[in-house]
């Protein structure tokens, strides 16, 4: 073989370069093409299984938002547009996506990138937080702020359906209509609990709501009604209208806050999320969006122990087996403890706020159940 022929059998058996190594920044995902989405999506998947099985971290969250990261990146501008996470624990993809990705080895580590959103870290890291339900009401914030200087940027906020169990996200919902108009929330719920018969009618709808031309029809004929009946008939079948769809979609809480509903749909559809979100920030009224996702997808182990994989140390790549801990945290120990005062003292009883693990309240749980309240996220109701 000559060396002519040897350099080309060479190249032509190289390992093709990752579409993921060309994401420099955001930039880079709108120049690909819409069928090369789904490829970049496991290129990041597989990069989260790798390196959190080296540094730990919250691998099932980040699992759950790929398609949904590659959909706003694709659609909106950041650092000029603004995506508000709630907790933040779900930002790896978007690190990854924001010239962070030659660090995304370092995360959690000493000097490294931090675990959540840090505005010190980065330009498109607009807000960081460590817990549940404070992005409304900063996302909130910033949309006044922007509508009072006269900006035009979307303000985007990302929460999981557990941020819905805290009382300041509907403190902030209830704020929103009054305040603004042009707001975006993300309802990312990673629990499947919606029925698939609803979700299948809830998806023809919103393909059809989302139609710029439906839109547009649906506006003439309600100025056509108000025009030829009167306000008050436009209103009553306004009415009519916002019934029958909330028998067919959990809209109702969030139409009567006054933010218009879509959904839900499928979290993991990236031409689905991308159409939806153009349609999304077009619009002149608050909005929120429900998408369904599945936590931990992609990798089996943490799908079949979704709680594990929320937030983990290290752990095996082929069988996600997590090294045993070799003494007890002090939380268990106090857990366990108050577990056996309990069982002669008929008065102690356990409250915790979505933390039963942390709060080494799990053993307390299994052994007493009747006295073990689990409230939430919602730390206010709890103390008091």
């Amino acid at each position: 073989m000559t060396k002519s022929n040897s350099s080309e059998t060479s190249q032509a058996t190289a390992a093709p370069t990752r579409l993921l190594e060309g994401i420099r920044s955001p930039v880079d995902i709108k120049a690909l093409r819409e069928q090369d989405l789904p490829q970049l999506a496991q290129e990041v998947r597989d990069e989260l299984i790798k390196v959190l099985s080296q540094t730990g971290g919250h691998l099932g969250p980040n699992l759950g938002v790929v398609e949904l990261t590659i959909a706003l990146h694709r659609v909106f501008d950041t650092p000029r547009d603004r995506f508000v996470m709630d907790v933040s624990h779900q930002g790896y993809v978007h690190k990854m996506f924001t010239g962070r990705l030659d660090r995304f080895h370092t995360m959690r580590q000493y000097g490294g990138l931090n675990g959540f959103l840090l505005r010190t870290e980065s330009e498109h890291d607009c807000y960081g937080a460590g817990h549940a339900g404070t992005a409304l009401s900063a996302a909130l914030g910033m949309a006044v702020g922007r509508d009072l200087r006269g900006g035009n940027e979307n303000i985007v906020v990302v929460a999981g359906d557990a941020a819905f169990t805290c009382g300041i996200s509907y403190e902030a919902l209830n704020n929103v209509n009054a305040h603004t108009k042009r707001f975006i929330v993300v309802l990312n719920d990673n629990e499947w609990s919606i029925a698939k018969n609803v979700g299948a009618i809830a998806n023809y709808l919103n393909s059809i709501v989302t139609n710029p031309t439906y839109a547009h029809l649906h506006d003439k004929a309600r100025r056509f009604v108000q025009a030829i009946a009167g306000k008050s008939v436009a209103e009553f079948a306004h009415k009519v209208e916002e019934s029958v769809k909330g028998l067919l979609v959990p809209s109702v809480i969030f139409e009567e806050l006054g933010l218009r509903y879509y959904g839900p749909i499928d979290g993991h559809d990236i031409p689905l999320l991308i159409r939806t979100f153009e349609f999304l920030k077009t619009q002149e009224e608050p909005v929120l969006l429900h998408i369904l996702t599945q936590k931990g997808k992609g990798y089996a182990p943490a799908l079949k122990q979704p709680d594990k994989f929320h937030g983990l140390g290290k752990y095996k790549l082929e069988t996600g087996e997590t090294a045993p801990t070799p003494t007890p945290t002090y939380s268990e120990i106090i857990g366990k403890t108050l577990g056996k005062f309990a069982e002669t003292n008929q008065k102690i009883v356990a409250i915790t706020a979505a933390m039963p693990s942390g709060t080494g309240l799990s053993h307390f749980a299994k052994a007493h159940p009747s006295r073990y309240f689990d409230v939430g996220i919602a730390e206010e109701h709890a103390t008091l």
